[in-house]
């Protein structure tokens, strides 16, 4: 026996929240979330209630280094713990008293709220920092990011139900926390694209091409001479050419989403005869996802890797050091498949009124094109919260060939909202 010993924890009630729904049911506003609280104990009880809380919450944690002079390595830690909602019921509004060897349930159920009535101005260096927002709005998705709540660089939004006995003297631990059990849920915003007419985001570059092939001349027998002749020669046939993509203003996962290139003639020179064919081909398209999260310094973190926070961390706490901000921002891509991977169009000779009313055949000047392609199943929501942003973009690369030169356009479209 040892010279210091701990009273050993009694038995405790036990308490185990149990849903109506399949644990992957994947909930939205104004979904019912129910199911029932069991509540057992070991002794005779009477408790003061039972509580049962749904509840929505985002939580960050960065870590940042320094070292010092003599070798060592200090830790930054910071947090940021925003809650969304709470709503909690208490189950047992009439206290009596609760026996041994019996499970008692008690039935629950909530409707999911669209959004967060809080606000946090005051919890940021700037209120106005883009691109997040301070102020209350529409729930964020179930949402993490990072290797595990347990490693830091994570942020992540969280949803569940909890169940927490409270009884005078029986709790856990040294500070008799209640006893609880909590279940997580999953969530996902209504789509707001339901509500919009389409759109899209035109994007164009303007191009120049000078070559003999603009005189009917087969490509492949313009020999090396004549190619360094047009190259250097103001005489050289040339036309302007503008090449335009047009994508989606906002998506949806799992859907195919039809972006349409389009050329046109600018201007040309007269002795530009013939358009030789064109060749538009999607050399690459990937789907940008941006996350960003931020938070503030943790006052009540050790500065130790783990940032084991002090239980009487209130009187750590510097509510005047909101400044103390640090952020993370992190890319990714997703390649996607563009249907079908080219397309050639040879501009076909149409009736024109000329100058003196005569109708006439001349080559059109402009065409498009549609692909295809489709967005994973799995892609998680745009949103923009208070400490956690989940942003997106369209990355387009589209080749076009017209008499064997070869012209590129990159661009990225910025998607408004990317929905589920």
């Amino acid at each position: 026996m040892g010279l210091f010993t701990s009273k050993k924890q009694e038995p405790l009630p036990d308490v185990v929240v149990t849903l109506a729904t399949s644990q992957d049911t994947v909930f939205r506003p104004d979904d019912t979330v129910s199911g029932h609280v069991t509540l057992s104990t070991p002794f005779p009880l009477t408790p003061q209630a039972v509580e049962v809380s749904l509840w929505g919450e985002s939580k960050v944690w960065i870590r940042r280094s320094s070292s010092s002079s003599n070798n060592s390595t200090d830790y930054q830690h910071y947090r940021d713990n925003a809650p969304l909602f709470t709503v909690t019921y208490n189950l047992f509004p009439d206290p009596h008293q609760l026996q041994p060897g019996q499970d008692y349930n008690f039935p629950f159920h909530f409707r999911v709220p669209e959004g967060t009535a809080f606000t946090r101005p005051e919890c940021y260096r700037d209120p106005t920092e883009q691109p997040y927002t301070v102020l209350p709005h529409n729930l964020p998705p179930t949402f993490f990011f990072g290797y595990s709540e347990d490693i830091p660089d994570n942020a992540g939004v969280f949803y569940g139900v909890t169940a927490r006995l409270i009884a005078p003297g029986v709790g856990v631990g040294k500070d008799v926390e209640p006893v609880s059990s909590t279940i997580p849920i999953l969530f996902q915003p209504l789509n707001p694209n339901v509500r919009f007419s389409p759109s899209i985001l035109r994007h164009t570059k303007n191009f120049t091409l000078a070559s003999s092939s603009l005189t009917g001349a087969e490509p492949s027998k313009i020999g090396f001479r004549q190619r360094m002749h047009d190259r250097f020669s103001s005489q050289t046939p040339k036309m302007d050419f503008e090449v335009a993509v047009e994508i989606p203003a906002r998506l949806n996962a799992a859907q195919e989403f039809q972006f349409r290139t389009s050329f046109a003639v600018l201007n040309k020179g007269d002795n530009v005869t013939h358009i030789p064919p064109i060749n538009i081909k999607v050399l690459d398209l990937k789907l940008l996802d941006f996350t960003f999260f931020r938070a503030t310094y943790d006052w009540s973190a050790s500065n130790t890797m783990s940032g084991w926070q002090h239980k009487n961390y209130k009187i750590y706490t510097s509510p005047g050091k909101p400044d103390w901000t640090e952020h993370v921002y992190r890319e990714k891509k997703t390649a996607l498949n563009a249907i079908p991977e080219s397309h050639t169009i040879e501009l076909q000779e149409v009736p024109v009124v000329g100058e003196k009313g005569k109708k006439e055949m001349e080559q059109e000047t402009k065409c498009d094109v549609w692909f295809n392609a489709r967005l994973p199943g799995q892609t998680v929501p745009s949103f923009v919260s208070f400490a956690i942003v989940r942003a997106y973009r369209v990355k387009a690369k589209i080749g076009v060939e017209i008499g064997e030169k070869k012209f590129v356009y990159e661009l990225e479209s910025h998607v408004q909202h990317l929905g589920s």
